[in-house]
């Protein structure tokens, strides 16, 4: 049997998802933190909390060079990723102290 992962506080987010243009990363990146809810900028990325999270704790790290495919990273923003990455990891840990992580590279 197969379960959908369904988060209810997201219906928001597909209601409206019409209505912004462009980039939410860059405009996050392009606005102020408070209102693009970074927590962290790095040189060549950034970390920011997910505005509709499947859970508490969901962290988003992306570059600030708009790209459409992971794998156009060049290796100093791959390894800044992997890094704030990681550092999310500790925040988190600090902050809820989970039993486990689940990482997605989109």
């Amino acid at each position: 049997m197969t379960k959908q992962l369904w988060a209810p506080w997201r219906l928001e987010y597909i209601k409206q998802a019409d209505e912004h243009e462009g980039c939410f990363f860059c405009l996050a990146a392009e606005g102020p933190d408070e209102e693009g809810l970074v927590v962290h900028r790095g040189e060549r990325a950034f970390v920011l909390l997910n505005k509709f999270p499947y859970s508490s704790g969901h962290l988003l790290v992306a570059p600030f060079r708009h790209i459409g495919d992971f794998g156009e990273l060049d290796n100093h923003e791959a390894l800044e990723i992997h890094r704030l990455a990681a550092e999310g990891l500790g925040a988190l840990a600090a902050v809820y102290e989970p039993q486990g992580y689940n990482l997605g590279w989109n």
